[in-house]
């Protein structure tokens, strides 16, 4: 009866163990399963670092912007770069994610012929480069102070001929159609040209056309211009028909008659009228000068490759403005 009852017990424990012993599996399984979700969730430690944080919370601070931008003070000085108080200023090292040099940085400025590098990278964006188009009335300029590249009613041209005429010449009849064609109509093309401007994480711009004419409801700052300029390197197109110190546009009337027209570029920079230091690439930009007002906003490229971003607004002359564009550049190579 005991010899029974032993192995009764025996039995017992057996399958007791055997429970317990798949209980652990089972939990071990649950486990494992958990830390996996886990490390899916939060791979912190899979993320590139950018500004010191991971990816994923780089995206969680500054939703929509690109890493690595340029960050800096709203005053920083540089040895070799002249700081006149009454000039907004910004010298930007893309590769190095720095300001070296900024004054005013944030100080809200009107943007000028700048603001047709909006224009532009909205139609590169949003068009069909080879696609021919037909001017309009509406996309004409008039007047002593209108820069146009002589478009007329029922002429065809193609996108691309329109927009290096925008980035050579500044040609405001040229953005009138680019902003037509994109947009519809001017209005919606400026809604375009603002939600754009938050996209690129230019908070504190807004614009009120596309070619730049002067307009209290139009600005920007220093630092915006550079993420304006900062985003045409994705973008060839741009790049190319921005450094071209001249072109020809070619026109069919409606009469099927072919004409040309030569245009300079108004980037003295581009166009060889101003002495660039040794190895430095000007890959294009804007500039404006007039007894009034004088402004130049480059991108650049040193002898190593790397991109910098040059910008001045409000230098008291011409000379002025050339003298501190000659000091920012000069400091790409260093």
């Amino acid at each position: 009866m005991k010899c029974i009852n032993k192995k009764r017990k025996k039995v017992l424990f057996l399958k007791l163990a055997a429970v317990i012993i798949v209980l652990f599996v089972i939990l071990g399984i649950v486990l494992l399963s958990k830390d996996k979700n886990f490390e899916d969730e939060h791979p912190y430690n899979k993320s590139i670092q950018a500004f010191g944080t991971s990816a994923r919370e780089d995206a969680l601070v500054a939703p929509g912007l690109s890493r690595n931008l340029c960050v800096g003070e709203d005053f920083t000085q540089l040895e070799g770069i002249q700081n006149i108080s009454e000039e907004m200023a910004g010298f930007f090292s893309l590769g190095e994610g720095t300001i070296p040099f900024s004054n005013h940085l944030y100080e809200k400025i009107e943007p000028g012929k700048v603001t047709q590098l909006m224009t532009a990278l909205l139609a590169v964006e949003r068009l069909n480069l080879e696609d021919e188009a037909v001017i309009e009335g509406d996309d004409r300029v008039y007047g002593k102070e209108a820069r146009g590249c002589g478009l007329q009613e029922g002429y065809h041209v193609t996108v691309k001929q329109l927009l290096n005429a925008v980035l050579v010449s500044s040609a405001e009849d040229a953005c009138q159609a680019l902003a037509r064609l994109t947009g519809g109509s001017q209005e919606a093309f400026v809604t375009l040209m603002n939600e754009r401007a938050t996209e690129l994480g230019m908070t504190n711009t807004h614009y009120a056309n596309s070619t730049g004419y002067t307009s209290d409801e139009q600005y920007t700052t220093v630092y915006d211009i550079y993420l304006l300029l900062n985003e045409f390197l994705k973008y060839p197109d741009l790049l190319n028909a921005m450094s071209l110190p001249d072109y020809t546009i070619n026109y069919t009337t409606p009469k099927d008659e072919l004409k040309q027209r030569w245009l300079d570029s108004d980037n003295p920079f581009t166009a060889g009228k101003v002495t660039i230091p040794k190895d430095v690439t000007v890959l294009g930009g804007k500039t404006f000068t007039s007894k009034s007002n004088n402004y130049a906003a480059l991108l650049t490229q040193n002898k190593y490759g790397e991109f910098y971003i040059s910008i001045v607004f409000h230098a008291e002359t011409e000379s002025a403005l050339m003298e501190r564009m000659s000091e920012m550049l000069s400091q790409t190579n260093r």
